[in-house]
């Protein structure tokens, strides 16, 4: 097999091969679905604590209101949205039956019910929605963690830890946590998949969320709460877990993305309230929804507090008192902003986008290899020849090696010189080729060749500092590999 080609490509050509020669319909099918999980878009779960935010998250990435927020029956079970050419709902049943589901939307959000249904013989929920938001992610809806129902608690791990005989269901996790508790960590150890060469956390990024809500929602909440995300970051124990940690407002967020007219018009009527008057009423929800307190209706400040948070009506009202945003398609994109939701989307863009092939081979190559393991008392040459080709991906290819390193690089675990980070980084970034080098793709040959012998006595020698720590020289190491596969692409023949 040839090892030039996209690593994910190449578990995709073993997966194909496996369809084909399944003895049995079990058989095909995982194989087949190995196949379609890399022939998709990247499976993005989002985790987290009961209440921590999940369903707004998924609404903010998706840019309206599909997630239900509330207790419904539908939150217990695993979701998952992805792009379809129409709208529909469908039960994914443990037996492998698919059952389609009636709904409505209810206040922007879907409202879907299970009918005659058991949610404990309901695997996923799926839903299929015309948006360009999920063209290239497939965003996964969790039932919350450590919850009081230790089977919604259940379906989440079912769902996403890696066990001995499968792999995790998602290619990646958005973890959301309030404060760093030991369950988080845990959780966050258990999804990382140590069954793959060189297993990496860039898969993993934790969010703070609701992060207004630090300092009782003060204007400054997500200045306070930048700075305890970064201190969780440089935790080394949670460094070696994500990818990342960043703070998130995610109801502003949803909120400023969904924001309607009539909401901002409230808004300005409340910003024209005397400033003494304001200012006591901000000093709690409470206060700020007292019958006596404005002209406006309890309803209308009610809505307004379960819209925005009282964060967000602070941030919203001092916007409009300062002129920077009196109409929704103005005040909206600043709450978003303020919400934390550009960051994560960009953390989304470069940590999981780039990698995402890598990421979903690395899935199927763990599939791959518990489906020869099934099969190996049925059809033990076919399972003797997945588990052969498996291995020498591994053992050829350092894609997967990439992917750790560009973490260790980016967290700050290698000790490397600040010259030589530009350098790591484009080695790190994409399949090795004579842009690793920084050369033009059509560089010739020859001349790929003499920039790739230096760089492999360049990062040779770094390796072979004795004072270097083994973290360093996993870097070097592997920057060593990346070259060496660009000399080896070079060569004639």
């Amino acid at each position: 097999m040839s090892t030039d080609g996209s690593i994910a490509e190449q578990v995709l050509e073993v997966a194909r091969s496996a369809v084909a020669g399944a003895p049995n319909e079990q058989a095909r099918e995982r194989a087949q679905a190995v196949v379609d999980r890399l022939s998709g878009p990247l499976r993005v779960a989002i985790a987290g604590r009961v209440k921590a935010g999940k369903s707004t998250l998924l609404n903010a990435l998706v840019g309206e209101r599909l997630a239900p927020t509330d207790a419904g029956e539908c939150t217990k079970v695993v979701s998952r949205y992805r792009r379809g050419s129409g709208y529909q709902v469908s039960a994914i049943m443990r037996d492998g039956r698919t059952e389609q589901l009636a709904f409505t939307r209810t206040g922007g959000s879907l409202d879907v019910q299970l009918g005659g249904l058991s949610e404990r013989d309901v695997q996923l929920i799926d839903v299929l929605w015309p948006t360009t938001a999920l063209e290239t992610i497939t965003l996964i809806d969790t039932p919350g963690l450590a919850s009081i129902n230790d089977e919604n608690s259940r379906r989440t791990r079912e769902f996403l830890e890696h066990q001995d005989d499968r792999p995790s269901d998602a290619d990646a996790v958005i973890y959301l946590m309030r404060h760093a508790h030991r369950s988080d960590v845990a959780f966050l150890d258990a999804f990382m998949d140590r069954s793959v060469t060189s297993a990496s956390p860039v898969n993993a990024v934790a969010v703070l969320s609701r992060a207004d809500e630090i300092g009782a929602g003060r204007l400054d909440a997500m200045e306070s709460s930048t700075k305890i995300a970064a201190r969780y970051q440089a935790d080394p124990q949670l460094r070696g877990l994500c990818a990342a940690v960043v703070p998130l407002a995610g109801l502003l967020a949803e909120t400023g993305l969904t924001l309607r007219e009539d909401e901002v018009a409230a808004l300005r009527m409340l910003a024209a309230t005397d400033a003494d008057v304001l200012e006591r009423m901000l000093l709690s929800a409470g206060q700020f929804c007292d019958t006596s307190a404005s002209d406006l209706t309890v309803e209308l400040r009610r809505s307004l507090i379960d819209r925005l948070g009282l964060f967000g009506v602070r941030l919203a009202l001092a916007e409009i008192r300062a002129g920077n945003g009196t109409t929704a398609a103005t005040l909206g994109p600043i709450l978003v902003r303020h919400s934390g939701l550009t960051v994560l989307r960009q953390l989304i863009s470069q940590h999981f986008m780039p990698r995402a092939r890598v990421l979903q081979a690395r899935s199927g190559l763990v599939a791959l290899r518990s489906l020869a393991r099934s099969l190996e008392a049925v059809v033990p040459v076919l399972a003797a020849d997945i588990d052969r080709r498996l291995e020498h991906l591994e053992s050829s290819t350092v894609q997967f090696a990439q992917v750790r390193a560009a973490h260790l690089l980016a967290c700050g675990a290698a000790s490397v010189a600040a010259g030589e980070v530009a350098d790591l980084e484009r080695l790190f970034n994409g399949s090795p080729s004579p842009t690793s080098l920084g050369l033009a793709p059509s560089t010739p040959a020859q001349q790929v060749q003499v920039a790739a012998l230096s760089a492999i006595a360049r990062w040779r020698t770094q390796a072979s500092d004795p004072l270097a720590d083994p973290t360093t020289v996993e870097v070097y190491d592997i920057a060593t590999r990346v070259v060496e596969q660009v000399f080896g692409s070079a060569m004639p023949g």
